[in-house]
């Protein structure tokens, strides 16, 4: 199975073979050929034909929407678990064909389990993990960035917040750097009702008595304000996948 296509064997039993192995590719003709395929062997053996298949990452999944569709049972082996049992064959052959006729083999010995629908919830969690990890590793990336500029541009407003990195933090920041007054109104849109009057006005009266901004580079200022719509978007992203995670997890028995 590779990024566009799949060879497949159809066996009618054990060490019987129905045709040849068949290139298909990964459209709709080339799973109708498949599914020609397996409507053949249902009226030949009287018997619903079951597919057994190696997961190879992402490619797989649209032979697995085809089966679903027409409701065949099918069984997707993991690749370690496939290369194990290779491993411990004394004849070693790499071909799509020998591929095809250990599946089977794996298969008849009862070595592998119908395919259960939450695996696919697992896989979906994995796909979503390695983003989130991906995601993390640049919003740290540019939190240091910001960091380095906001000692060039503004260093006493780190101590401003205790996490100069929230979103009300990041978004105060951010009125400062166009210009804007900040007062108790604009604290209060940013932080909604999570804090009270009291750490609101204390707020204000913190950056009031900062230094002005006007001295500082204008290039600096600009790259700085860049990266705050770097966080914040970055922010929602990370929000956005920790939510879907949660999601699939809770569809997952385990």
């Amino acid at each position: 199975m590779t990024k566009g296509a799949s060879v497949f064997q159809a066996f009618v039993k054990r060490n019987e073979v129905y045709g040849k192995p068949k290139l298909i590719s990964h459209t709709e003709d080339g799973f109708e050929r498949l599914g020609d395929v397996i409507r053949e062997l249902e009226e030949l053996t009287g018997k619903r034909p079951v597919v057994v298949l190696e997961a190879t990452g992402h490619y797989h999944r649209m032979i697995v929407s085809f089966l679903e569709r027409i409701d065949i049972t099918h069984f997707i082996i993991n690749p370690l678990l496939s290369k194990r049992s290779k491993s411990a064959q004394l004849r070693k052959v790499k071909t799509d064909a020998a591929d095809a006729w250990h599946l089977v083999e794996m298969y008849y010995r009862g070595d592998v389990q119908p395919h259960r629908k939450w695996a696919d919830r697992i896989m979906e969690i994995q796909h979503l993990t390695r983003q989130h990890e991906f995601m993390t590793s640049q919003f740290v990336q540019s939190k240091l960035n910001a960091r380095a500029l906001l000692d060039q541009v503004c260093p006493a407003y780190e101590d401003i917040f205790r996490d100069m990195f929230s979103k009300t933090a990041l978004q105060v920041l951010r009125h400062l750097l166009h210009g804007i007054s900040i007062t108790e109104e604009v604290i209060r849109e940013t932080a909604g009702s999570s804090h009270g009057k009291v750490w609101i006005r204390a707020k204000v009266e913190r950056i009031q008595g900062m230094p002005s901004l006007s001295r500082s580079s204008a290039s600096q200022k600009t790259a700085l304000l860049c990266m705050i719509e770097v966080l914040l978007a970055q922010q929602e992203q990370l929000s956005h996948l920790e939510q879907k995670i949660q999601e699939e997890a809770l569809e997952i028995p385990d």
